[in-house]
């Protein structure tokens, strides 16, 4: 008898290992979102993901730098396109990261206020708007790259891309 209830905890202890290794492992990515974002707003700001800014710009035929480089041999993107796209996509992502960590800076900052009392119609504003700016910049630092790829295309490119965007 001890024996099979021995056994069956080390088969349980087993299966809930393996079903643990198996398991993706974002609760740890997760925990560091602080409270005061939504999971996918954090990872917008740290990993340079636009998070729906770009909609204007895709709905009207302005392309992604990063899809056109996915696309690049069903457009037949020379060589100089791709270097040109890569450039857009760096400064892109460089100038989102950077927008990013500054408004995750500044909601830190409201939330202490929030957390600590001391928040006042004066703060308020301040960081409201400050957050405010930072986040148009960001979306400027998206759209120019859209406009900017869009220069880099010839029309038959352009064509090309909208009926690949469609699909996929």
């Amino acid at each position: 008898m001890k024996k099979t209830v021995l056994f069956t905890l080390l088969l349980c202890g087993l299966g809930f290992s393996l079903l643990h290794a198996n398991t993706p492992q974002t609760d740890s990515v997760k925990s560091n979102t602080p409270a005061y974002l939504s999971h996918e707003q954090y990872m917008a700001y740290t990993k340079a993901s636009p998070l729906g800014m770009v909609l204007i710009a895709e709905t009207n035929n302005y392309p992604s730098p990063k899809k056109a480089l996915q696309y690049a041999q069903q457009l037949n993107l020379s060589s100089v396109q791709k270097m040109q796209i890569t450039q857009i996509l760096n400064e892109m992502t460089r100038k989102a990261k950077e927008m990013g960590n500054f408004i995750l800076a500044q909601e830190s900052k409201l939330n202490t206020l929030f957390k600590e009392q001391k928040i006042n119609d004066g703060s308020l504003i301040f960081y409201t708007n400050k957050i405010g700016a930072l986040q148009g910049e960001l979306r400027n630092a998206y759209l120019k790259a859209h406009i900017a790829t869009k220069k880099v295309f010839s029309a038959p490119q352009l064509q090309k891309y909208k009926q690949l965007a469609v699909v996929n």
